[in-house]
């Protein structure tokens, strides 16, 4: 019964924070319009703009800073929900949970696009991403930040999975050989000790 009772105050809160930002932004747009009636003007400029709720909370953030745009959004709390921000490779994307805390990143890089799915102590997971060689890849990684299982191509464009220990060393790899057959091979303290089929 208590879950029952968690669940639905969970529910009242999402329910009063979707109402507010429905009313924060009903209010901006009737701000613009009215702006609009005092005269055309192709251009509204500002240095940050505020979508609040009726206690006067930004629920919506939109400004400039360091010389890059953003969009924040906030929850009733005052704690980041979601950032939107153009970077020096091109845009991102964050994700926060409830303790504003970054946990899913979608970005540009050089290479090209990348998303992270990070724990709540800011421990990168998951990392799916373009590669250098033009291929992609998807590795996973352990508390301690180092890769645990890596799927990912070579410059030729065949594919590749490696596992690693603890350490971030070689375990074991699936490989294309350079005839073109299929290679695992076994590693020892990150340096090769026995493959099938021998080579």
């Amino acid at each position: 019964m208590q879950d029952l009772m968690r669940r639905l105050e969970a529910l009242e809160r999402a329910n009063r924070v979707q109402r507010r930002l429905v009313v924060a932004l009903g209010s901006l747009l009737t701000a613009l319009v009215t702006m609009g009636f005092a005269g055309v003007t192709d251009v509204l400029q500002a240095r940050r703009v505020e979508v609040i709720d009726e206690a006067g909370k930004p629920l919506v953030v939109l400004e400039a800073r360091d010389g890059r745009g953003v969009l924040e959004l906030q929850n009733e709390e005052g704690q980041r929900s979601a950032l939107l921000s153009s970077t020096s490779d091109g845009g991102a994307l964050g994700l926060y949970d409830e303790r504003a805390h970054a946990v899913l990143t979608l970005g540009a890089e050089a290479d090209g696009g990348v998303i992270e799915s990070s724990d709540a102590a800011g421990r990168t997971l998951v990392r799916i991403g373009a590669t250098g060689a033009g291929g992609g890849a998807l590795a996973t990684f352990g508390p301690s930040g180092k890769r645990l299982v890596e799927l990912g191509a070579t410059s030729d464009g065949e594919g590749t999975v490696v596992t690693f220990d603890a350490k971030g060393d070689e375990l074991v790899g699936l490989v294309v050989s350079g005839r073109g057959n299929g290679r695992v091979v076994a590693y020892d303290g990150g340096k090769e000790s026995a493959d099938w089929p021998e080579s």
